[in-house]
């Protein structure tokens, strides 16, 4: 019992609700005869399959974290009939949110809308003998939709009456998924419910037991002979003891495909094989979204390490100066490192960031934009060398951080903790990353640079004073991007002079010679360059009022770029594990040796640190919350003592009565809300 205890005081501190407790709810609503043969539970595999079906791996936009099915556009698709309330559906029908209702304000806020619909359909999946889903936690709703124009219905679905082999493939792959999931989904889908005429144009059921899991759909699909229908377009038909069976002109074309063929035939003969490929691509199409994230009721491991980072500040700075660096500094390129190493964070689906230090390895390390930063990469190799404990991704972030500090910008906390991954795990992790995420220099838009931030998760003032701050320093080569020239006059201080320079001086078109791209140059020396992205926070008029701002107050500047550096580098630090703090550096150090054309004696600043929750940090209310239960245990255990050593008089065999705490689960229609078709 105790142990027992302990376990959910560990597991669930964060997540707020028992997922065991949810899916008994779930179970106590499935059977009900007012459903499709008897079971909502194809209804709700349905609801969670096209909440999570949105997701797409371009921009990590769609799926389930959010629950945005609730809202327009995606409530009112076609696709979605019958699965969410209002004034598009019938009064009278009961829709898979309304029929989950009850459970979600039993738990109230603590359960998402996201988690639920979630945990709803892998649980219904379960008690149809399917596969045993692991659940992620943790999903967070928003309170309105994406817009037509950052979800696309027509990327999506396919038209499942008339489609082709390619189109599945197209629209699968956009989902991230490839030729063994989406046969593997599409076929473990549609071993369940059925379809309705009234919904979807379809009518019937694609197999003989349409509320449990088994591989008939592929054994029909493979051996029986189907016509297409002469009433319903796009539906292909067969009959089998006087039933008859359906299969959507989407199912046919699996049959066209050779690479869709094969496991059709292989789901066909062996039914273990086939569960065993559903379970996983079923947890990957309702987590992908969910990305690097932990998920909700785990603590975030952080390595133990002996690593002194003072002292690795310390070494930092003084392999900075370099007089035949530009402007006599490595910081600048030190900055771009860090920077494109973090910048690859996307708040739409959680992947990227610099935790992992996945921009060493392909395909990060081969993209255009992070030419040369190998260069970089090679300067701290020393210091890497001599910190035994010390991770790559760490190391970045100090050097690009502790590169600001030494140019002027305010100090910063460093919050340690990160890893470094393989090869092969960066290549996996990385395949979805947009290489043109920073946009083309010539060919920006004040839209499409929204978008893009908008992705990684930053506003206009976030947008303004990063660019502004990162444009304060460094200079631009024809051989690395294309472009040339400094665009401030002290290219190793950070301070506004970029917003000043933007908004005072007259900027000419002037074509790269040795590239043939073309930036502007300053009218008043030639010296100084913009490129033409820049100029959109001069000419919109949301950028402009910030770079205004910026452009008269130096010391806004500063703070605000601080504030947005520390959310560019520590956006992908799931789980709270970073608490900022002032604090004075260790008194005493152990600095390793570098080679002596890399040391200098420069003093080591006063600067902000982070103390990083790690293992025994972040359960100290879990011991509290430990120590609670051991003495709850107790006074049970006496209370249990002394009632068995006298005669009680309490009654406990009486039974609660199950109708008073029954969810209501029909509105007195003669529907049956089971639509299936994925």
């Amino acid at each position: 019992m105790i142990f027992l205890l302990l376990s959910i005081a560990f597991a669930y501190k964060q997540l707020g609700y028992n997922p065991q407790a949810v899916k008994e709810d779930i179970i106590s609503i499935l059977a009900n005869p007012s459903a499709d043969d008897g079971n909502y539970g194809p209804f709700l595999i349905r609801l969670a399959w096209h909440c999570a079906g949105t997701y797409r791996r371009t921009d990590g936009r769609g799926g389930c974290d959010g629950a945005r099915i609730r809202f327009d556009p995606e409530r009112t698709w076609g696709d979605n009939a019958a699965l969410i309330p209002g004034p598009h559906e019938d009064a009278q029908t009961l829709t898979a949110l309304e029929l989950l209702a009850p459970i979600k304000f039993k738990y109230g806020n603590v359960l998402s809308w996201g988690d639920l619909i979630v945990l709803a359909g892998s649980t219904a999946i379960e008690q149809m003998n399917g596969p045993q889903i692991d659940f992620c936690g943790g999903r967070v709703d928003v309170y309105e939709g994406y817009s037509i124009e950052e979800l696309d219905v027509n990327m999506i679905y396919v038209n499942a009456g008339d489609t082709s082999a390619a189109d599945v493939r197209e629209k699968f792959v956009k989902m991230d998924m490839n030729d063994q999931e989406t046969v593997a989904l599409i076929g473990g889908g549609h071993a369940f419910g059925r379809c309705h005429a009234s919904r979807s144009g379809f009518d019937g059921a694609w197999t003989s037991n349409p509320v449990q899991f088994d591989n008939q759909f592929f054994v029909f699909l493979n051996s029986l002979t189907y016509a297409e229908s002469d009433t319903i377009s796009g539906q292909f038909e067969t009959t089998m003891a006087e039933k008859t069976y359906i299969m959507l002109h989407g199912d046919i074309v699996l049959l066209d495909d050779a690479g869709f063929k094969q496991w059709v035939e292989t789901y066909a003969a062996d039914e273990e094989l086939l569960l065993k490929h559903f379970k996983a691509a079923w947890e990957k199409l309702m987590n992908r979204d969910m990305g690097l994230r932990p998920c909700a009721g785990t603590i975030p491991s952080l390595p133990e390490t002996e690593v002194n980072f003072e002292a690795v500040k310390t070494q930092v700075r003084s392999i900075l100066p370099d007089q035949q660096q530009d402007s006599g500094t490595w910081g600048p390129l030190m900055v771009r490192l860090g920077w494109h190493c973090a910048g690859t964070y996307r708040s739409t689906d959680h992947i990227g960031g610099c935790n992992g230090a996945r921009i060493r390895h392909d395909p990060e390390a081969s993209w255009g934009s992070n030419k040369d930063v190998d260069l970089a990469l090679a300067r701290l190799e020393p210091i890497k060398n001599a910190y035994p404990g010390l991770s790559w991704a760490d190391l970045i972030i100090i050097a690009s951080t502790t590169a600001l500090e030494s140019m002027g910008a305010l100090p910063m906390p460093f919050c340690p903790g990160r890893t470094d991954v393989s090869a092969e795990v960066a290549a996996e992790q990385s395949k979805n990353l947009n290489e043109h995420i920073y946009l083309d220099p010539e060919t920006a838009t004040a839209p499409l640079l929204r978008e893009s931030m908008k992705i990684m998760g930053f506003t206009d003032r976030d947008m303004v004073v990063l660019n502004g701050g990162g444009h304060s320093i460094g200079q631009c080569h024809h051989f690395r991007s294309g472009f040339s020239g400094p665009w401030t006059t002290n290219p190793a201080q950070v301070s506004n002079d970029f917003f000043n320079l933007l908004l005072s001086r007259e900027w000419n078109r002037h074509e790269v010679p040795e590239t043939g791209k073309m930036q502007f140059i300053d009218s008043e020396t030639g010296s100084l360059m913009m490129l033409f992205s820049d100029m959109i926070f001069r000419d919109d008029d949301s950028f402009r009022a910030i770079v205004e701002e910026y452009a008269q107050d130096n010391d806004l500047f500063l703070q605000d770029f601080r504030d947005a550096w520390i959310k560019l580098v520590n956006a992908d630090r799931f789980g709270g594990v970073c608490v900022t703090s002032e604090a004075e550096p260790e008194s005493e150090t152990t600095t390793p040796t570098l080679p002596a054309n890399m040391m200098d004696s420069e003093p080591a600043p006063a600067s902000v640190v982070v103390s990083c929750k790690n293992d025994q940090e972040s359960s100290a209310m879990t011991w509290v919350l430990i120590i609670v239960l051991i003495l709850i245990i107790f006074v049970l255990l006496a209370f249990q003592y002394l009632q068995t050593s006298k005669p009680v008089h309490t009654d406990f065999n009486k039974q609660v009565d199950p109708e008073s705490v029954a969810i209501e689960m029909s509105k007195g229609t003669d529907e049956k809300p089971t639509e299936n078709r994925f």
